[in-house]
């Protein structure tokens, strides 16, 4: 079975195209709704009565943005000690 991003991210250019920008409810790959925030949509699914996993929200963006998390560490630059000669 494949996860609810799995077929998003299969149909991703095809929803581009139609809700580019929008929040969106997704299960089982197709659109449940269009909402203005994605606490609407959450809301939207919780009067379903439809369980955290069976759906996805997400803002519908071209590339992965909205669904890779991205962490940045600062680079650590160690220098050795001066050699002192004896």
């Amino acid at each position: 079975m494949q996860t609810q991003l799995e077929m998003y991210i299969r149909q991703q250019n095809m929803l581009v195209a139609e809700y580019n920008g929008k929040i969106i409810a997704l299960k089982d790959g197709k659109v449940l709704g269009e909402y203005p925030t994605r606490t609407d949509a959450l809301e939207d699914m919780q009067r379903r009565h439809l369980a955290p996993g069976e759906f996805m929200i997400i803002k519908c963006t071209p590339g992965d943005e909205e669904y890779t998390a991205r962490f940045h560490t600062p680079r650590v630059v160690l220098q050795s000690a001066p050699q002192h000669d004896l």
